[in-house]
């Protein structure tokens, strides 16, 4: 699979995570800072136009807009031939957003849930704000304590699709205690008790990989309770980014292809560095970075071998 742009937005089923929304600058420009190139599909998903893109997003279709079964087979089989899809729901699932998303997510062995996540303050406040930090071991869940799921719904697995090629794994789950859902159950609301339900799931699926995750709000910058900036909200989205970006499925592929990671520098480091890219020494944060880890490895190497 020949990619030209980094990153895909959906545009053709009225997204709610769009590129323009003001609501979500700092989650685009956490892209442009990674000089990450972005794009957006519109008047239909096909396999061609999916091929351009390493990552695509599908970020809260809504109002009937449905997937047709051709874009759900032309997806399925971009994953499967190496794509990555993020698939983001939101409260209520399929049922209140009036989409389909579990047409497509039932290939990677995941439901969406019609539910509202909330978590009881006393017997009269509720709060949609629900702290999470169970979490399974998994590159995305590294170094995160607490992520806040706002408004958000839960997720089903379904381990029956696993085999050789598929892997399906829950990462992130509601807490065990005071969390209740809202669910839609065909005919009716109804509430009930919940514990250590799946919010995320991160799926490889052939060749390709998949992120579903319940939950719109973690992309905002609305408001720093709940949005990007609360917790370690922005650490899981760079995270969940990351690894849909790093694919290699071949020697060949390891030398070849970057791995996307996001790491803090020190600030007297990155006004030190941002000098000399303007100095014109290198290209690019890459470039440099890249560069000096060489040397570091050219170095430590050299001293292994003088200590032989």
């Amino acid at each position: 699979m020949s990619t030209e742009f980094n990153i895909g937005f959906d545009y053709s089923h009225k997204n709610k995570l769009i590129i323009e929304d003001p609501g979500f600058n700092d989650f685009i420009e956490f892209f442009f800072n990674s000089n990450l190139k972005l794009g957006k599909i519109e008047a239909g998903l096909t396999y061609e136009k999916l091929s351009a893109y390493n990552v695509f997003i599908i970020g809260v279709p809504i109002a009937e807009e449905y997937l047709t079964p051709e874009e759900i087979g032309d997806m399925v089989k971009y994953v499967q031939d190496g794509g990555s899809l993020l698939i983001v729901a939101d409260r209520g699932g399929d049922y209140e957003n009036k989409s389909n998303l579990n047409d497509l997510t039932e290939y990677f062995g995941v439901k969406i849930n019609s539910d509202h996540l909330f978590e009881k303050i006393n017997e009269t406040e509720i709060s949609p704000r629900v702290k999470i930090n169970q979490f399974a071991k998994h590159f995305i869940t590294r170094e995160i304590d607490t992520i806040i799921h706002s408004g958000g719904c839960t997720l089903e697995i379904d381990k029956s699709v696993e085999n050789d090629s598929i892997d399906v794994n829950p990462i992130a789950f509601s807490p065990e205690e005071s969390i209740w859902h809202k669910l839609f159950n065909g005919e009716t609301w109804t509430e009930e008790e919940l514990s250590k339900q799946p919010i995320i799931a991160a799926v490889h699926y052939y060749l390709g990989k998949v992120v579903i995750i319940g939950n719109l709000s973690i992309f905002s910058n609305l408001h720093d309770s709940y949005g990007i900036h609360a917790s370690d909200n922005f650490k899981m989205v760079s995270n969940i980014i990351s690894w849909l970006q790093n694919k290699a499925h071949s020697k060949e592929a390891q030398l070849s292809q970057p791995i996307y990671t996001t790491v803090p520098i020190e600030q007297d480091m990155f006004y030190w560095i941002k000098r000399k890219l303007d100095e014109g020494r290198w290209q690019n944060i890459q470039e440099l970075i890249n560069f000096a880890l060489k040397v570091i490895k050219f170095r430590l190497k050299k001293q292994e071998s003088e200590e032989e």
